[in-house]
């Protein structure tokens, strides 16, 4: 089974609030960037022919010709004529041929002398071929974004990442055979670094005047099995001329029913704003970040806001003076303030807020963390071998610490309830809630359960079914945990308060519990001999074996890997920093949800791992992004982009590929991405669509309707409801667009599309509709 989804966004109906923008005066050649999503499209869908293209009129403020040798203009390239111009698909363009051994990059210095204006809205367009399998990462100095896209069977994510496993996976995705164009909305910032990003507060040197980089870049050869390499020909910088025309109207269920949200955050990316100096900042006033962020979000049709206020435990721009300051928690001076101001923000926007949290105890003089009350079963020392983890941890079955996070809620949500609308909070404690195996924490165990004598430690390592009870009781004690928060912030006005939890630490997501390296494909006839080669083994020379999508479905392999603990090595203690999710345990439990871990198709091609993590108030996704931290490195394993980091997608439609899989198998009501870097979206027309569609639903549960389509890959749930009739989520899981697909629904009566409010022609029996691949449609019932 293959799949796809997302819907045609016409115009809808929520005003999502004022949020100033400031409108950008037409100059330069006006155009339309239409991003047309391909394959076939309802004409009833539409609505406002303006809702085609999502940017509303352009002007052009520069176009740079890849083919052209460069000598106009700022432009490097790496490794030395890495580059070469070649005519693909009619068209002239620069190819960076795969380097064994080191990444590859052309870059054009954007905008010199073209007026640009600090805060102004742009979109970054690149045209590239889709004739074959290619990888693509596009550096945007002018916003510090990095984002990636690949097309066809590749990976996307290097195949060899540095630090982790990429859990890769390649899907035979169809290719265009045309030009194609990737686009990314940005604001731009007062000044930029050079060639690649920074990390954290580092001159930045290039202004508006400079103007800024554009890099083109791709892995090593090693890191690219199958890919031709990256092609462009032609970069645009466009300028947005009516800035309101970007906010994507939502039309939501009505008042009374439950609503779904998106949200996303980011890793690598509060660095631009961090430093005390100007001039080691990309903007002058740190909170133009965060309302770039919430331009982003109306842009995309993304309805809540999310930020670390911990990162690994660290205080991120909330106040902890009113308990304790820095004996408390350690906090920056400089920008104490911001996140009251960011709520403030968010709620003028109309914009939902969803607090994220590495919490790992307090963390200042006299911080709780930093006394590191859990201990390890087996060792005195630490649970793992990563230094900054183990610097402090919380014990969850500790009153105290209850009472300690409780005080960070009490400041950064229950006393800012007033300045916009908390949906509850985000918890992911990055390994820094372990279970402990401390003196005070045995006696609690004994305390609460019966089971004959002294509990120690070493009786626990001696008697396998007295450890099981004891994990058993503190799953329980994490369960009462994360309830005793929800709680906590109802109690505190925040009505309806909704706890996340993501036991999952790593950016790539949950790996198979299994030491053997494999890639997930859906063609193991192509990979087979190619993983053979000695490039393309790892570094212990082991070959990587390839599995089947329908093999991990049929093995209930990815439900292991969610249900399973961290895997251990050396003695350490991994499976007890990283324990088991267990969902079934949730199953009945209003407010709190363990996240279903996603981003691979096998990561959401099996209902039964949807229906584990399913609770009473609905099912919560998170997509982890891989990061492919430092993989931009020379022959010498020096960086050669500073300090790397890339998101990657998938090209056109198939960005939303997961994304409508999960809705089709298991449809989620909250949908979260963790993103590393300064989040945006290449195929902007089809996110947009898949959200506005995926928002119109209510976060009811939903009835899969078997034999609703004469297209089995046109799959068909719908939600009743007692007052407000019957909605359709109609989902192509398939890799190509259906034309003139039958469709039968139940019921009687009127049938309007969910987003635009327009009635559905032909709504006889049965309806006929046509679907472009990775297509979501909403459709309600009256």
């Amino acid at each position: 089974m293959h799949g796809v989804a997302g819907h045609r966004v016409a115009t809808a109906f929520l005003v999502v609030g004022v949020c100033a923008t400031a409108r950008a005066p037409m100059r330069g050649q006006e155009i339309r960037l239409d991003l047309e999503p391909r394959g076939v499209v309802n004409e009833s869908d539409l609505g406002d022919p303006g809702a085609m293209e999502p940017f509303g009129q352009l002007s052009l403020v520069e176009e740079i010709d890849c083919a052209a040798d460069g000598t106009d203009r700022v432009f490097r390239q790496s490794p030395e004529d890495a580059s070469r111009v070649e005519t693909i698909l009619g068209r002239r363009c620069r190819v960076l041929p795969p380097v064994r051994g080191e990444a590859a990059y052309v870059s054009y210095r954007v905008g010199r002398g073209k007026l640009l204006r600090p805060g102004s809205a742009y979109v970054l367009a690149v045209d590239y071929p889709e004739d074959a399998p290619r990888n693509l990462i596009v550096i945007n100095t002018g916003s510090e974004t990095s984002r990636g896209f690949h097309t066809g069977p590749t990976v996307g994510d290097a195949l060899h990442p540095k630090y982790v496993d990429n859990l890769n996976e390649s899907i035979d995705i169809p290719l265009s055979g045309r030009w194609e164009t990737w686009a990314l909305l940005f604001h731009l910032h007062d000044r930029f670094p050079e060639l690649g990003l920074v990390r954290g507060p580092k001159p930045r040197t290039l202004t508006p005047e400079d103007g800024f980089d554009v890099t083109i870049a791709q892995f090593s050869a090693r890191d690219l099995p199958m890919s031709r390499g990256a092609a462009v020909s032609r970069i645009r910088l466009l300028e947005v001329v009516d800035p309101d025309r970007l906010v994507l109207p939502l039309r939501l269920p009505p008042d009374g029913l439950p609503r779904r949200r998106i949200f996303w955050r980011e890793e690598m990316s509060d660095g631009v704003i961090e430093g005390k100096d100007p001039g080691t900042r990309g903007l002058d006033e740190p909170i133009a970040w965060f309302r770039y962020k919430a331009e982003q979000m109306r842009f995309l049709g993304v309805n809540t806001y999310s930020k670390d206020l911990l990162e690994f435990g660290a205080c991120q721009h909330w106040d902890s003076t009113p308990y304790g300051g820095h004996d408390w928690v350690f906090h920056g001076n400089h920008v104490k303030h911001l996140w009251a101001e960011i709520v403030a923000l968010m709620g003028r926007c109309g914009l939902d807020v969803l607090p994220y949290y590495e919490y790992s105890g307090s963390l200042g003089y006299k911080g709780l963390g930093n006394q590191k009350r859990a201990k390890p079963l087996t060792r005195d020392d630490a649970y793992t071998h990563i230094a900054w983890i183990e610097k402090a941890n919380a014990d969850i079955t500790d009153p105290e610490t209850h009472a300690d996070f409780k005080k960070m809620l009490d400041l950064t949500v229950i006393r800012l309830r007033s300045k916009a609308r908390f949906a509850g909070i985000w918890l992911r404690p990055r390994s820094q809630l372990p279970v402990s195996f401390a003196g005070a924490t045995l006696e609690r165990f004994a305390d609460d359960v019966r089971c004959g004598g002294a509990v120690t430690r070493e009786r626990i390592r001696e008697d396998p079914e007295l450890y099981r009870r004891y994990l058993d009781w503190w799953e329980t004690k994490r369960l009462a945990f994360l309830a005793g928060l929800r709680d906590h912030l109802r109690e505190g006005g925040i009505e309806d308060a909704v706890v996340l939890f993501t036991g999952c630490p790593a950016e790539p997501g949950v790996g198979f519990p299994s030491w053997e390296p494999r890639l997930v494909t859906d063609r193991p006839d192509a990979w087979t001999a190619l993983l053979e080669r000695p490039e393309h083994r790892t570094a212990k020379g082991e070959v990587i074996r390839t599995v089947t999508v329908g093999e991990v479905v049929a093995g209930d392999l990815y439900l292991e890997a969610l249900r399973s603990a961290g895997l251990t090595w050396g003695g350490w203690e991994v499976q007890h920093a990283r324990p088991a999710d267990d969902p079934e345990r949730y199953r009945d439990v209003d407010g709190v949800m363990l996240t279903h871990a996603f981003n691979r198709l096998y990561t959401v091609a099996s209902p039964r791992t949807f229906d584990s993590y399913r609770t009473r108030t609905g099912l919560a996704v998170v997509r982890h992004h891989a990061l492919n931290e430092n993989m931009a490195f020379d022959a010498g394993d020096e960086s050669k982009l500073g300090y790397f980091v890339a998101d990657i997608e998938r090209a056109g439609p198939y960005c939303m590929l997961s994304e409508a899989v999960a809705v089709a198998n298991g449809d989620p009501t909250h949908i979260g991405y963790l993103a590393g870097n300064n989040f945006g979206r290449g195929f902007p027309q089809y996110a947009r669509r898949f959200h506005a569609a995926f928002l119109a639903l209510p976060a009811l549960p939903s009835t899969r309707l078997e034999g609703a389509s004469d297209d089995p890959e046109i799959v068909v749930r719908s939600i009743r409801t007692e007052e407000h009739g019957t909605w359709f989520a109609l989902v192509n899981v398939g890799l190509v667009a259906k034309e003139n697909v039958a469709v039968r629904l139940p019921g009687a009566g009127p049938l309007e599309d969910a987003v635009s409010g327009l009635p559905i022609s032909g709504a006889g029996e049965p309806i006929r509709a046509s679907f472009y691949p990775c297509e979501l449609k909403s459709w309600r019932r009256k």
